[in-house]
């Protein structure tokens, strides 16, 4: 769709799923969107901006290839909680003191979910202080009844 477009037409499309292609582009054409998924994975999103700017699209799919399982996992069907697993990955990262949203949407997803986002996360390298997200992750798990 990208290529029918006249040459200083630009396309914001995402896809949250596997942004990596659209980003990257075909060598001539790329997405200049800006994704939800990137605000829980900005040090890798960063990282690989930063090596597709140098022109290394080998290190940026290498940086952002650990995220796409996270993101895909995230912006899983019902698709409106993604929120939830991008403030409970703000909330691990110490980046707020509380998992609470308005409207109690944090309840969004089961904590098999969240068990498993925090797996993602680790997998990934997104855990800024291991310690402090195993500290978070505990009394979530708690409050579940998964674990005391």
């Amino acid at each position: 769709m990208r290529a029918r477009l006249p040459g200083r037409d630009r396309m914001f499309a995402g896809d949250d799923f596997d942004y990596r292609v659209p980003k990257a582009g075909d060598g001539e054409r790329f997405s200049d969107a800006l994704l939800g998924a990137f605000d829980m994975i900005a040090p890798a999103a960063s990282a690989a901006l930063l090596a597709l700017d140098r022109g290394d699209v080998e290190s940026f799919h290498t940086v952002l290839a650990p995220t796409i399982p996270l993101s895909r996992h995230v912006f899983g069907h019902p698709t409106f909680y993604y929120k939830t697993g991008v403030v409970f990955l703000a909330y691990l990262n110490g980046h707020q003191d509380h998992f609470r949203m308005v409207g109690g949407l944090e309840s969004g997803r089961s904590a098999v979910h969240l068990a498993q986002l925090f797996v993602l996360a680790d997998r990934a390298g997104l855990l800024r202080d291991v310690e402090l997200a195993v500290d978070r992750m505990r009394p979530v798990m708690v409050l579940a009844g998964v674990t005391n």
